[in-house]
């Protein structure tokens, strides 16, 4: 019974402990770091101006994959955190908005008197959903460096 806890015991131990790789950036201005873990899901926009976004696994020490593209980390130009879930409702909000101002114009055809303020809401909604993109920041390469580490 002692060897089976104490193998027990040991595999939790052996994970806990275990190295994962991760993306480290770091700003070029004050040191600070930051890490991405393996799995998350990122936007990644590339020298050549392709937009990467997923979850994202090592190929290996200098090349990571996002669905079936692989990336070398030197040609990353920027690396931002993408939530599904903040991702699907900045949608939504921009949908809503951008159908709201439709709307106002079709009022205003008509000759509503309420096409202005349909209008005013519609586009308060829609610079909402603009202002969602900015609450998680864009990492560039210009400000920060990208290197693979072990954690």
């Amino acid at each position: 019974m002692k060897k089976i806890l104490y193998f027990v015991l040991f595999l939790i131990t052996l994970t806990a402990f275990s190295q994962q790789k991760a993306i480290e950036i770091t700003n070029r201005n004050n040191g600070k770091t930051r890490f991405f873990k393996e799995n998350q899901r990122l936007k990644i926009r590339t020298l050549d101006e392709k937009k990467h976004i997923g979850r994202w696994h090592f190929s290996d020490k200098q090349t990571i994959l996002i669905g079936n593209q692989s990336i070398k980390i030197d040609s990353i130009q920027s690396i931002k955190r993408q939530s599904a879930f903040l991702g699907t409702v900045k949608t939504v909000v921009l949908i809503a908005g951008l159908a709201t101002v439709s709307t106002s114009l079709v009022a205003a055809k008509n000759g509503d008197n309420n096409a202005f303020l349909l209008f005013v809401a519609g586009g308060g909604t829609t610079i909402g959903a603009g202002l969602m993109e900015s609450i998680n920041t864009n990492r560039s390469n210009r400000k920060w460096t990208f290197k693979i580490v072990d954690k």
